[in-house]
């Protein structure tokens, strides 16, 4: 983590003033004129005044954030609790995250009295992908005369997690993954699912299915059990390798948009009750099986770090979980489209992107 600090600068009016200053005072200097040493007295004064009174201890200030998930270009309102560790009050304060507020104006802070808690909101919207675990503001101060600006870095230990934009699904996807529905599992008239029983509700569920009225009744978390669609599982392979011989800072926007696209797919199939079983191809290829809010999380923060990697060929064993599946879904994010590994699927295997959709 970067050590906070803090800095004191001329803004645009001292940088005038002081140009007067010098001026008069060498007049002065070479005309030996009481008017122009009365002249460069007077400006110099604001100066020096502005200079002794400048808040210098802006970088004491402690700033609380929690940790944030967000997508790409989304906007947010974050909310900050700031406390000043100076010994005097810090009066007209502006904060900003250069991170997130590229387009948002500094915020106007309320005087930060020592050692007490004041909480702020700021607007702001994260424009690159990204995986982050420290938040820095920037608080600047003109006061009291505007002639000098002060100006501290502050730095906070704080998850930042920036997924990628979801794109939309094409119509030949969507058909795909509706065909793989499963077969119900008792035989009824009525569609979708129906209520079963009542169990207790683990941690790692979805807190969806939790029946907010008996909980209420027996103070303890229950979830409804209901019977129809069996579930079943699809496999996603997310290929970040770059063809063999090509660079790779080419194909960026490719890039984005497949691990936008992988996203998506990732939430309609969980909104379908399908389980996903993930194989990320990488440098270091990670798997996933995606049944819940936590695994669907672990993946996106995945997505938030990735990049594309060389040309390598796969360890056998890496499809072996792949093979016994109906239905595989393949993303060549890094545009490696004739990969072996494609064919060598004995199922069906549908390619998201393979032209860039």
């Amino acid at each position: 983590m970067a050590i906070p600090s803090s800095s004191v600068e001329l803004t645009l009016r001292g940088k005038v003033v002081a140009w007067l200053t010098a001026l008069a005072a060498g007049a002065a200097w070479l005309g030996d004129d009481d008017n122009a040493r009365l002249a460069a007295a007077m400006l110099a004064a604001p100066l020096v005044v502005d200079f002794v009174a400048k808040q210098r201890r802006l970088h004491h200030t402690e700033v609380q954030v929690a940790a944030r998930r967000t997508v790409v270009g989304a906007l947010f309102v974050e909310q900050l609790t700031l406390v000043h560790r100076g010994r005097r009050p810090a009066r007209e304060c502006l904060l900003s995250e250069p991170r997130t507020m590229r387009s948002e104006p500094p915020v106007l802070l309320p005087v930060l009295p020592p050692d007490a808690p004041v909480r702020v909101g700021i607007r702001g919207r994260s424009l690159q992908r990204s995986h982050v675990l420290e938040r820095v503001f920037v608080l600047m101060s003109v006061w009291p005369l505007a002639l000098f600006r002060t100006r501290a870095v502050v730095t906070v230990a704080a998850d930042f997690v920036t997924e990628p934009a979801r794109v939309p699904l094409s119509a030949e996807i969507v058909q795909a993954i509706a065909e793989q529905q499963a077969a119900p599992r008792d035989r009824t008239m009525a569609t979708g699912l129906e209520f079963h029983s009542l169990r207790e509700h683990q941690p790692n569920e979805d807190a969806r299915g939790v029946h907010a009225l008996r909980s209420a009744a027996i103070g303890t978390l229950v979830r409804r059990v209901t019977r129809g669609r069996l579930p079943h599982t699809v496999g996603l392979v997310l290929d970040l390798r770059r063809p063999p011989g090509r660079p790779l800072q080419h194909g960026t926007r490719r890039f984005e948009w497949s691990l936008g696209a992988c996203a998506a797919l990732v939430a309609h199939l969980r909104q379908r009750a399908a389980q996903v079983r993930v194989l990320v191809v990488a440098a270091e290829p990670a798997q996933f099986l995606v049944h819940g809010p936590a695994q669907e999380h672990d993946l996106l923060t995945l997505l938030a770090e990735a990049g594309p990697t060389p040309h390598h060929p796969l360890a056998p064993d890496l499809l072996d979980e792949l093979l016994r599946l109906e239905h595989c879904f393949w993303i060549p994010a890094g545009a490696y489209t004739a990969s072996p590994e494609i064919a060598a699927l004995p199922r069906t295997v549908t390619i998201v992107g393979g032209e860039f959709e």
